[in-house]
């Protein structure tokens, strides 16, 4: 079903399609990326598709893919330095941006990607189509540096603002040390249920030491 998707697709569409390829049993369609918005936007709403299940926004670096000194899929971020030095430039375009749609009332899924070379990490956003590409989007930005122009709030997800690189990148080096910052000072830190750091018996106060704009009557 999914590939009479990319037939339907390459009709509609067609200016918009690069390539296609199956790969573990899923169809991939491959897109430009000036028109993913338009794509996703078409493959939802059509009643042949009805993709309107955003499941996943992932990203790939695809710099150590095709010949690596390990013979596998990929290579450690320690081996890059040497396996640069053999090759004579890096592969591009060198990221792959995939979008994973399903439908639940066709019971059919398909993956559109985006192709972004080393030196124009940029696709724009799809938060407009799907609300929960908004933290997809995110951790592909804190994870691997892709810009999703036009997100309303893009800021690292999971790492903190003062983090210097991207960690899922190849080329990040794997014993690289990152500057120590302050602890943050939240005037209003409310915690779960249960004892807190000090231990069963302690008010919640006594987590909060060194705080300084907490009342420590606050939690009692």
């Amino acid at each position: 079903m999914a590939k009479a998707l990319i037939e339907l697709l390459k009709e509609k569409l067609p200016d918009a399609v690069v390539s296609s390829t199956i790969s573990c049993g899923d169809e991939i369609v491959t897109v430009k990326r000036e028109q993913i918005v338009e794509v996703i936007k078409f493959l939802r709403d059509d009643p042949a598709s009805e993709l309107k299940l955003l499941a996943q926004i992932a990203c790939v670096d695809m710099l150590t893919y095709e010949t690596e000194m390990t013979g596998g899929g990929s290579i450690a971020s320690s081996e890059v330095p040497a396996y640069q030095k053999r090759q004579s430039g890096p592969r591009e375009p060198r990221y792959q941006v995939a979008y994973n749609l399903a439908s639940v009332t066709k019971n059919h899924r398909l993956r559109i990607r985006v192709e972004l070379r080393s030196d124009d990490c940029k696709v724009p956003t799809i938060t407009s189509l799907f609300h929960t590409a908004d933290w997809w989007e995110r951790y592909c930005w804190d994870m691997m540096g892709i810009e999703f122009s036009g997100h309303p709030n893009l800021e690292r997800l999971l790492l903190y603002p003062e983090f210097i690189g991207h960690p899922l990148r190849k080329d990040y080096p794997v014993q690289k040390r990152q500057p120590l910052v302050d602890e943050l000072d939240f005037p209003d830190l409310v915690r779960g249920p249960g004892p807190g750091p000090g231990g069963a018996g302690l008010p919640m106060s006594q987590t909060h030491v060194g705080r300084k704009n907490v009342d420590p009557n606050t939690y009692e």
